[in-house]
């Protein structure tokens, strides 16, 4: 006979497990149904919460992204797409293209599409969770936990697919979370795991060009504020970049997230040392205590220095997540003090 585990043991795995399960996608009534080609219709319906963030930036919509595909949701990455218009991606290896030229966002029918790597033997490549995008050639990055790979997808060409060596040793599970590209050709990428050697800093590269074409990057540190993670990064037109930052707390029956934006500026990277920003924007009460780990700047079709700042939450395919899409409005130049 097992010897039962002590009362106060059983209470803590009961606790991690719950947690555990709140978490799992699938889990909870989330199991994906039909296939990878079903077409996928998807709903963008208008949320009017606006408490629980606070910051420099002016929240101006929210809306919650909804479809009966058995495989949407997951959306841990996003970039700005051409003119008014925004590509998202997911966890489930998806791409989502959104048309904001209107009043709302809409997602362009048909666009929801599969770009996972399949034909592998030991195991699917699925795990997508940054997106970059040349404004000039339409040319798709995708970042790729597990194997910490970066695909290049080019209008007209092949795909192609690469891992940068200095990427190689990043953690399973925690890796090239943030992907930007920055003007002139540069790519910055940032893991979401903490070094391990140091858990205050996270291991970042700044490539010259395509990291697929053999660039050397320069090898550098991110340190966010204590106990938030990198999840992705934007440019802003001035050359400065917004690095979307996530802390979780488990608790019962799911797990609650405390976002912040920060901004810092490329031109102070160096090899070898460490590189920090400032937080300007929380999310952190009501529905936006939520899993936001996508986020793009999309500028004014006026002026090119204002803009959008957008937002996406991964809902973790669990009933008790969404998937939001919100707009802040960025004024065309840095907040002067930090958010609260």
């Amino acid at each position: 006979m097992t010897a039962k585990a002590p009362r106060g043991r059983r209470w803590r795995l009961a606790l991690i497990a719950g947690v555990v399960l709140a978490l799992a996608p699938g889990t909870f009534l989330r199991t994906p149904i039909g296939t990878r080609t079903d077409r996928a219709e998807v709903t963008v319906t208008p949320r009017p919460e606006r408490t629980g963030v606070s910051g420099e930036l002016q929240l101006t919509g929210v809306w919650e992204l909804t479809s009966p595909h058995g495989w949407f949701g997951g959306f841990s990455a996003l970039a700005a797409g051409e003119g008014q218009a925004l590509v998202a991606g997911t966890d489930r290896g998806f791409l989502l293209d959104l048309d904001l030229a209107g009043p709302a966002p809409r997602a362009v029918p048909g666009s929801y599409r599969f770009v996972g790597i399949t034909n592998r033997k030991r195991e699917e490549i699925v795990d997508l969770e940054s997106l970059a995008r040349d404004p000039a050639t339409g040319t798709l990055w995708t970042g790729f936990e597990g194997e910490n790979l970066v695909m290049r997808l080019a209008p007209g060409a092949p795909r192609r697919e690469w891992i940068p060596p200095a990427m190689k040793e990043w953690s399973y599970n925690s890796g090239p979370e943030a992907m930007t590209r920055l003007a002139g050709g540069r790519f910055l990428v940032i893991a979401e795991g903490a070094r391990r050697d140091n858990d205050a800093l996270h291991q970042a590269l700044l490539f010259p060009g395509d990291p697929l074409e053999g660039n050397a990057p320069i090898a550098f540190d991110f340190a966010p504020p204590a106990g938030f993670d990198p999840v992705d990064a934007t440019q802003l037109p001035d050359g400065r970049v917004l690095i979307l930052l996530r802390r979780v707390a488990y608790t019962i029956p799911a797990a609650t997230f405390d976002t912040a934006i920060a901004i810092a500026d490329p031109a102070e990277i160096r090899a070898g040392a460490t590189w920090r920003g400032r937080v300007i924007e929380r999310m952190e009460g009501g529905i936006f205590a939520d899993n936001f780990e996508g986020i793009a700047f999309v500028a004014s079709a006026d002026d090119p220095k204002r803009g959008a700042v957008w937002l996406i939450t991964d809902d973790n395919f669990s009933v008790f997540q969404r998937s939001l899409l919100i707009r802040l409005g960025w004024p065309g130049e840095a907040p002067t003090k930090p958010a609260p």
